[in-house]
C-alpha cells in the first residue's frame, strides 16, 4: 500500500422520485462532511454542474463555506468548478472569502465545461471557454494581491480594481486544471498547476510527462484522482446498494459526453455507460478486505497524490454511505495512512 492523502467527494444530487427533500439532504452532506474530519480523511472535495433535474450542486462557493464553517482542519476542494460561467472578479473575492473563513484550506480544481445546456443558459458560447478560464485564471492571482489593478483582454477589462480580503493562503489556494484530453493535460503543465484527474494511469502519465517535458518536478504538483468506493458485509450486497445510482450517473454522464463529443466532432466510444458489468468492475465495491485490496493495487500503480472516494451516490441512502465511510476510515483508511 503507497501511503497517499485521501479525500471525500459531495455533489449534492438529488434525483427524482427521491424520498428525501433538499434542506434534508444538505443537512446530512454537512453532517458527512463533520464526519470526514473527525475520521481522519484529509480533504473533502465539491463537483458542480448545472440545469439538471437532480439538483447538482450549482454553487459550489456557499457550499465550500458552509464545509468550512462546520470543520477545522480538513482542505476543500473543487472537483471542479466552471471557470467559463464565472466572473473572475467575483469568483476571486467568493474565493478569497472561503479561503479566509477557513484559515487557508480552500484548492481551487478549476475546469472548462462541456455541456451545451450549461453553456446556453448562461448565455456563453462554447467556443470561448478556453479563452475565458485562461483569462479567469490571470486575473484570479493579479486579484489575489490585494492590490489594485487594470486588466484587458479579450472577454474581460477592468480599470483600477480591488479584491479585498485576500486569501489567507499564501501567495494563494492552490490551483488545480481539470482535464482529459491529451492536449489539454500537457496544458496544465505549462501553466504550472496540479492536476484534477478524471481519468486515471494513463491520463496522470501524461501529466507527469509534460511536467518534466517542461523541465519541472512533479514532487511540487498535487495529483488528485476519484473511485467509487463501497463496502458491505458482501460483494452483493455492495452492487445493490450501489447499483442504481451508478447506473443512474453512468448514463447521464453517458449521454452528456456523447453530447459533448459531437459538438467538438470527436470521434470513438464514451467510456462512461450504465453497463453493469463495465460499472462492476471499475468501481471497488465490496467487504473491507477486498476493497483495501483493490486500492493498495490502485495505488501502487497509479501515480496519484490524493485519492478521492466518492461513496455517496446519487438517490443513496446517506444512512448506508455514512455506514460505508465510517467502516472505511476504520478498516481501510489507517493502511493508506500507515503505509
Amino acid at each position: 500500500m503507497r501511503k497517499v492523502k485521501v479525500g471525500y467527494q459531495f455533489d449534492f444530487r438529488n434525483p427524482p422520485g427521491s424520498r428525501i427533500g433538499f434542506p434534508e439532504l444538505y443537512a446530512e452532506m454537512l453532517s458527512q462532511a463533520e464526519a470526514c474530519e473527525a475520521l481522519g480523511f484529509d480533504s473533502i472535495w465539491l463537483t458542480e454542474h448545472h440545469f439538471t433535474d437532480d439538483g447538482y450542486l450549482p454553487s459550489m462557493m456557499p457550499a465550500a463555506a458552509a464545509v468550512a464553517a462546520r470543520t477545522k482542519k480538513v482542505a476543500i476542494g473543487t472537483y471542479v468548478l466552471l471557470a467559463p460561467f464565472q466572473h473572475p472578479l467575483k469568483l476571486a473575492e467568493d474565493t478569497a472569502v472561503v479561503d479566509v473563513i477557513s484559515n487557508g484550506r480552500l484548492r481551487l480544481g478549476i475546469g472548462l465545461g462541456y455541456r451545451a445546456e450549461e453553456f446556453e443558459g448562461f448565455g456563453v458560447p462554447r467556443a470561448e471557454r478556453m479563452g475565458r478560464t485562461l483569462e479567469t485564471i490571470e486575473i484570479l492571482k493579479r486579484a489575489w494581491t490585494g492590490e489594485r489593478f487594470d486588466y484587458q483582454g479579450k472577454y474581460f477589462s477592468f480599470r483600477n480594481v480591488r479584491v479585498l480580503p485576500t486569501p489567507a493562503s499564501r501567495p494563494y489556494p492552490e490551483l488545480l486544471w481539470g482535464a482529459g484530453a491529451p492536449k489539454a493535460i500537457q496544458r496544465a503543465a505549462r501553466l504550472d498547476l496540479s492536476f484534477a484527474c478524471v481519468g486515471g494511469r494513463k491520463e496522470i502519465n501524461t501529466y507527469l510527462d509534460a511536467l518534466k517535458a517542461e523541465g519541472k518536478d512533479p514532487v511540487r504538483y498535487s495529483i488528485v484522482n476519484s473511485r467509487v468506493i463501497y463496502i458491505a458485509d458482501s460483494e452483493e450486497e455492495a452492487w445493490r446498494d450501489t447499483r442504481d445510482g451508478l447506473m443512474y450517473q453512468a448514463e447521464l454522464y453517458g449521454q452528456w459526453l456523447k453530447a459533448a463529443q459531437a459538438l467538438g466532432g470527436g470521434k470513438g466510444d464514451v467510456l462512461i455507460r450504465p453497463d453493469p458489468d463495465r460499472l462492476r468492475r471499475t468501481s471497488i465495491l465490496g467487504p473491507a478486505a477486498m476493497v483495501r485490496e483493490r486500492v493498495a493495487e490502485i495505488l501502487d500503480t497509479t501515480p496519484m497524490t490524493e485519492l478521492i472516494a466518492v461513496m455517496q451516490l446519487p438517490g443513496l441512502d446517506p444512512r448506508k454511505a455514512r455506514r460505508s465511510m465510517e467502516r472505511f476510515a476504520k478498516e481501510v483508511l489507517p493502511a493508506i495512512k500507515n503505509a
